[in-house]
């Protein structure tokens, strides 16, 4: 069982994002990548309206891995019980405004997310 949690802090105009996911069962759990990336982080406005009309989510403001390169080459990373790992991004020259922010391991075997609320003034 793995549990999640996402940091999101403004300073001087950026957004520092930390993901942590620990592995809070009895067993290691190994996760499985394809590419180098690790998590993906997305941005989308935090108002209600966030929404469509149809309940879709809404687009997102900003994501990690638009417009980068990651290695191509198969990965894992393995967690013992009680154990826990972190991934890490910076959102540089947010716009100003309330976002909800998802973090979620690139795993293709586990799946982990957590989401934070930040607001950029």
């Amino acid at each position: 069982m793995l549990d999640a949690a996402l940091a999101a802090t403004e300073t001087d105009g950026r957004v520092a994002l930390s993901l942590r996911i620990e592995n809070a069962g009895a067993e290691s759990v190994t996760l499985d990548f394809r590419t180098g990336q690790r998590a993906e982080f997305t941005a989308y406005p935090a108002a209600e309206e966030a929404h469509a009309s149809d309940g879709r989510e809404a687009d997102p403001v900003w994501r990690y891995g638009a417009g980068q390169m990651f290695t191509q080459a198969l990965g894992s990373e393995t967690i013992a019980p009680g154990e826990a790992v972190g991934y890490e991004a910076t959102w540089r020259g947010p716009p100003s405004g309330s976002y909800r922010v998802v973090g979620e391991v690139t795993a293709t075997n586990r799946g982990a997310r957590a989401e934070a609320v930040v607001d950029v003034g």
